[in-house]
């Protein structure tokens, strides 16, 4: 780390900044910063795989002379099958060592493009087509059962498509289909094949945005931008030399692609895959804290619920002091879990922002500074953040002062330089060059970020924004609670009011006066008081962690219009609601009418007609 700083300030990060980039002496390329961390710790261990999760299975060991080894054979591989500099190769693969492997492979040779193998079969055809993807490498079904599924259908509407099946025994494959580990046994292992050396300001991968109620969008990475990602976690953190860390996130997502593997494996560290569907799986869970302890890890990551999850788990009987602190991010992080964490384990959790268009963290809590819990800390060295008010049209109007809110704008060589769908960089820049992140934060006086929400997560009642994180962090401090998530419910009246869903800890009883009560008592918004709390018994979350708010919104629209139309139904007929995701209207309800006449159409009409909410009425 150049010239040694830590960063304890914003006064350190502009000292960093008063020399040029070219200064940090960053790698060439995220494969020569991978092969050089081979060349330095060939005998170091890279990977420890699970397959399970448990505590109590043994580790499959992958070390750095070997992991070099085998990126050379798959990009060897893959210039073998003619991609070429600008070619992408598409991976659905789950969260074992072979993905890391594919990865670095791909952007060593072309471009690297992982997807999420949950992902609708025309999404993935989309985002395929979009990056013009040459290859697709899958898993075995004994493996990952989704992924290979999803390539066959694929291959139904791109049939062109060289396809390759990591895993398995290479027997009864597909017609066509390439088994991988049989084919890269006859590569060379020690330099590639293709001569050729890339460069920091190539485009290394395509990562998806989104995808789960629209087609995903496309951010064109750079190997200099994720290599300055790697950069500015060591500013903010510190080296940590061995780092020893479990990886619970998938490798599509910005987290674990570069904040998880490159930024280990480009320094030395040790990887232990806890299992291919990473933190979904219940055993992983369980033995999070175990496994970490066992492994002797020494930073520990993943997303606000799955710390909320871990601080339910009993930990007194393990040994966590090698454990220097926890990261988390992705979502607005309660409070109560970031004490409850801190007070619990001994360590502290460091919050940080980012997104897939900023190569990873943007913004961090320094761990050698204040760590204020709350915030998402200052901003990384030679990021620019800008909290800025724009107009109903997304006009830029003006910066804001001091711990207003407004909408993040960001720029710098972190910042993507546009998304592969030149339609989806339409109205995605302010002022020409600021990316709108559409993300509200405010920022106080020493530089502090604090996210307060996205734009669109705003519950805006007659008028009245609502911040659902003021309702959020009252509801994690209800006894019981272990999830919980604020959303806006259709009015007639008002637009829309707040309500709330919980998932309650094991053993824990549902009582939703109970709670309202404590919100009540608690919270200075009046407005912001949830009508509803509703419970569910596992809070929807994406392949990260995140809480999905689009089904809640959609679950709380159906919960309404299906208890106040079976009131009006009563006796005349039966009446059922759904609500779904539409590609036009964003959301769609559709009613249907089951034994009912004429007249209860005409009422379920004018009923539903009052709220701002799209409906279709069918008889059936």
């Amino acid at each position: 780390m150049p010239g040694d700083i830590l960063v304890r300030t914003l006064a350190d990060v502009e000292t960093i900044e008063a020399d040029q980039l070219s200064h940090l002496n960053l790698p060439q390329s995220t494969y020569h910063a991978i092969k050089d961390a081979a060349t330095t710790y060939p005998d170091r261990v890279a990977f420890k795989k699970l397959l399970t999760g448990s505590a109590e299975e043994k580790p499959q060991i992958l070390l750095y002379r070997d992991l070099i080894a085998k990126i050379h054979q798959t990009a060897n591989l893959l210039h073998e099958l003619n991609v070429g500099k600008d070619d992408a190769v598409t991976l659905l693969l789950p969260i074992i060592p072979e993905t890391s492997i594919c990865l670095w492979a791909a952007a060593a040779n072309g471009i690297a493009n992982p997807v999420n193998s949950f992902l609708e079969t025309d999404h993935l055809v989309a985002i395929m087509r979009s990056g013009k993807a040459k290859v697709v490498i899958g898993c075995h079904p004994s493996i990952e059962s989704t992924s290979w599924p999803r390539v066959q259908a694929i291959r139904e509407q791109i049939p062109d498509l060289i396809t390759i099946q990591l895993g398995g025994d290479g027997k009864n494959l597909d017609p066509g289909v390439i088994h991988f580990e049989t084919a890269i046994s006859m590569q060379p292992d020690d330099h590639l094949v293709s001569g050729r050396e890339p460069q920091g300001h190539d485009t290394c991968a395509y990562l998806h945005t989104g995808g789960t109620t629209g087609a995903p969008k496309l951010a064109r990475h750079h190997h200099q931008a994720q290599l300055l990602q790697c950069a500015g976690l060591d500013f903010l953190l510190g080296p940590q030399d061995p780092s020893i860390g479990l990886l619970g996130i998938p490798m599509f997502h910005v987290g674990g692609a570069i904040v998880s593997s490159l930024y280990a494996l480009s320094r030395g560290g040790t990887i232990i895959t806890l299992h291919p569907n990473g933190l979904r799986d219940p055993v992983a869970v369980r033995d999070f804290l175990a496994n970490a302890a066992r492994f002797n890890a020494t930073t520990l990551g993943g997303v606000p619920a799955s710390w909320a999850a871990l601080l339910t788990l009993p930990s007194d009987h393990l040994d966590l002091h090698s454990v220097r602190n926890g990261i988390v991010g992705a979502s607005t992080l309660p409070l109560e879990v970031a004490n409850g964490v801190a007070e619990k384990f001994g360590f502290p959790l460091i919050e940080g922002w980012g997104m897939t268009e900023t190569h990873g963290f943007a913004t961090m809590n320094p761990l050698h500074g204040e760590n204020r819990v709350g915030s998402v800390g200052i901003r990384l060295p030679y990021m620019q953040i800008k909290i800025a008010q724009l107009d109903e049209n997304g006009q830029y109007v003006r910066e804001c002062n001091t711990d207003e809110i407004g909408v993040i704008l960001i720029k710098g060589p972190q910042v993507i330089t546009g998304y592969v769908d030149d339609a989806h960089n339409q109205d995605a820049w302010v002022e020409n060059d600021w990316l709108n992140t559409g993300d509200l934060a405010r920022m106080d006086a020493d530089g502090y970020i604090w996210h307060t929400g996205r734009a669109k997560d705003l519950i805006i009642r007659g008028g009245h924004n609502i911040d659902p994180v003021l309702i959020e962090e009252i509801l994690y401090q209800a006894p019981g609670v272990e999830l919980a998530a604020a959303v806006g419910q259709p009015d007639r009246r008002v637009g829309e009011v707040p309500v709330s869903f919980v998932q309650m800890q094991p053993g824990k009883t549902f009582d939703e006066e109970a709670i309202k009560t404590f919100v009540r008592d608690r919270i200075q918004e009046r407005a912001a008081n949830p009508v509803a709390v509703y419970s569910l018994n596992e809070m929807p979350l994406t392949q990260v962690g995140k809480i999905f708010k689009p089904s809640l919104r959609m679950e709380a629209a159906r919960i309404l219009l299906q208890r106040e139309l079976s009131a009006i139904a009563a006796g005349r007929g039966h009446i059922a609601v759904s609500v779904d995701a539409h590609p036009s209207y964003g959301t769609l309800a559709t009613i249907s009418i089951m034994d009912g006449d004429e007249d209860l159409a005409q009422i379920t009409k004018d009923t539903v007609g009052g709220y701002p909410l799209k409906t279709v009425i069918v008889r059936s």
